[in-house]
């Protein structure tokens, strides 16, 4: 009984655009290791996503990228992926962004740029509504469908709530506590399990 609960699965979800790929806790990969990813574009050619849970080692705010951002200096800026370090992506809920990609749940990527930083400044948008990366994660069809076959991925929504309003680093283990059973007792696995 207790192997079954330790034995991590796949959820078999469809993974379109605007949900999540959360790693198995027994997802060792250096990028993506209890990471969250939120799904920006799937079609045939693959699928692009931006890692929204992890920090670069030395930490890198949205003031050290664009200097003309003045209200909020103390934006951090995550690692969005492994892919485009110099890409600049910014997740927000803001409605009227020119040519902002919705996702169909609420959730904009990228837009105007210059309109963005003159909100920010205008004090027209708060840190809670936007969150910004550095490069992105992507997969062919057939390989993402492939780690998703070898359970390293569970699939789900983003709670846009705890997403903008939490430091990102917990956001892995709470996506997992939120969908209840068996996933919150897989969200405590260790990370190191021969350390316990």
């Amino acid at each position: 009984m207790y192997e079954e609960v330790f034995q991590v699965k796949s959820n078999n979800i469809d993974p379109h655009k605007g949900r999540i790929l959360i790693a198995s806790p027994l997802f060792y990969d250096y990028h993506f290791s209890r990471s969250v990813v939120l799904i920006i574009n799937k079609d045939e050619n693959g699928t692009m996503g931006i890692v929204l849970n992890k920090d670069f080692r030395y930490h890198i705010l949205l003031s050290d990228l664009i200097k003309d951002v003045e209200n909020m200096p103390n934006i951090p800026v995550g690692k969005g992926g492994p892919i485009g370090r110099n890409a600049l992506f910014f997740v927000h809920d803001i409605e009227g962004i020119e040519d902002a990609m919705d996702l169909g749940n609420g959730l904009f990527v990228n837009g105007d740029l210059e309109q963005i930083v003159k909100m920010i400044n205008n004090g027209e948008i708060s840190d809670n509504r936007i969150r910004f990366y550095l490069g992105y994660s992507g997969w062919t069809e057939e390989q993402l469908d492939k780690e998703i076959g070898e359970d390293s991925w569970i699939i789900s929504e983003l709670d846009k709530e705890y997403f903008f309003n939490n430091e990102f680093n917990g956001l892995w283990r709470y996506s997992l506590e939120e969908m209840g059973e068996p996933y919150r007792t897989w969200s405590a696995y260790p990370i190191f399990p021969s350390m316990n």
